[in-house]
């Protein structure tokens, strides 16, 4: 099984976070994720933000400074995370954290280190006090702190906090994601799209850290989250062909980014070597659409655009005022790849979030997907290669939330709706077409 570039370097970090006090070589991880050494410590500090190194110590100081903390002997912990003496250790966490153990442990008590994600699976949970620790490096400790919901799917977002009513405070235990975005939003400034900009902390850094915990203070865009479900349940083509619009001419900006920003994403790979396989476990693949999709898509798929895309193209990341879209945001998980992605990516999450096992569901969806990718080609002007990929795009998508969902029982519920929605869509998959507002 073949995994995307995300899972490789989860991986290895699964793999490091069990391992710490071991020795760890490149060469052993590398061949783990069937890179050469390298590409994978390229890969690898796009993904995390650090070199592996560098990345692979501070991890082992986190743990040390815990162990530490609950009454063991600093020489018993600094050798058993493989510091070779004490004196080492005592540079390399001075280094880290800017003062020495002794002088960090009378103002911190660390918890164990938060597992690391990159995917986001898991939620850091945070005090009160704890976030206001965090502001305290822009001078905003005083300042309210709100819990952020999304219209339309009452989620509560996990790891984003509302800073009195101009701030969002972006919290991850690994920096990757937070310097991607940052470095993305400062690079739309001029763009005429309104992003959530990082502001600079009082000693001028963009992405801070605190202990083993990374965070960026942003100013908010005007508006409103995008309400999925309002716009579902309406039938809003205006708004939709509006969002296609938006997705087009945010790409016209993140196509002349510097690639060296993201990591690219085979989307054709992930789902050939990977996604297939284990959907067809799950869902009653035909094989003639099988043959069709790896003959047809197989095919194409070099052929089309490639480019930095946003990659979680989620309307509750779009702001609305007075019907009119004004901002988008949180580009942590943004990558290189087909920019075809993208408004497949909106059109199908919309169909998740409303989805319902009936044939009136799909049908009231369709002219949503049709204007959303309208609009999107009315500002990009899609290729010929582009409009025949539209459907294997789309099924692609569900396949890989398929396969990714159905491999963790706490989103099995999610793994049966997208399996149900794979079966809908293969029916109407002729819909899927592009072939429409010509």
């Amino acid at each position: 099984m073949v995994l995307d570039y995300l899972d490789r370097i989860q991986l290895a970090l699964d793999y490091m976070e069990q391992n710490l006090k071991t020795d760890i070589h490149l060469k052993d991880l590398s061949r783990m994720a069937g890179y050469s050494e390298a590409y994978y410590s390229d890969l690898f500090k796009k993904a995390t933000g650090m070199p592996i190194g560098q990345y692979l110590v501070r991890r082992r100081l986190a743990h040390a400074i815990c162990e530490i903390s609950e009454g063991r002997r600093m020489l018993d912990i600094a050798l058993e995370y493989g510091f070779d003496t004490y004196a080492g250790f005592y540079r390399a966490f001075c280094r880290e954290y800017g003062c020495s153990p002794s002088d960090y442990l009378k103002d911190h008590h660390p918890a164990r280190p938060y597992k690391i994600c990159l995917k986001q699976e898991e939620k850091i949970m945070l005090s009160k006090k704890g976030i206001q620790g965090l502001l305290s490096h822009w001078g905003m400790e005083q300042e309210t702190i709100s819990e952020i919901y999304y219209e339309g799917s009452g989620r509560v977002s996990e790891n984003d906090f509302q800073i009195g009513d101009e701030y969002i405070l972006k919290i991850s235990a690994i920096p990757g994601g937070l310097k991607r975005h940052a470095d993305i939003s400062r690079a739309l400034r001029e763009s005429g799209i309104h992003v959530t900009e990082p502001v600079p902390a009082k000693d001028g850094r963009l992405v801070v850290q605190d202990g083993d915990i990374f965070c960026i203070l942003c100013r908010k865009v005007t508006g409103t989250h995008c309400d999925s479900r309002a716009l579902f349940a309406k039938g809003d083509e205006a708004m939709a062909y509006r969002f296609g619009e938006m997705t087009g001419k945010l790409h016209q900006a993140l196509s002349g980014l510097d690639l060296d920003i993201c990591q690219e994403n085979h989307l054709y790979d992930s789902v050939h070597t990977w996604a297939l396989e284990e959907t067809r476990k799950r869902v009653d693949l035909p094989l003639s659409f099988v043959k069709e999709y790896e003959r047809n898509f197989g095919a194409s798929y070099e052929k089309l655009p490639k480019q930095v895309i946003h990659r979680n193209m989620n309307l509750s990341y779009i702001f609305i005022e007075e019907g009119s879209m004004t901002g988008i945001t949180d580009f942590e998980l943004s990558e290189y790849c087909i920019r075809l992605f993208d408004p497949c990516y909106a059109a199908t999450g919309i169909l998740s979030e409303n989805f319902a096992d009936w044939e009136e569901c799909i049908l009231k969806w369709l002219p949503l997907y049709r204007q959303i990718l309208k609009g999107y080609d009315d500002v990009v002007h899609m290729t010929e290669e582009e409009k025949k990929a539209v459907p294997y795009v789309v099924l692609s998508i569900q396949m890989i939330c398929v396969a990714y969902f159905s491999q963790m029982e706490k989103y099995s519920d999610l793994a049966k709706i997208n399996e149900h929605m794979l079966i809908r869509l293969l029916e109407h998959r002729e819909e899927l077409c592009f072939s429409f507002g010509k």
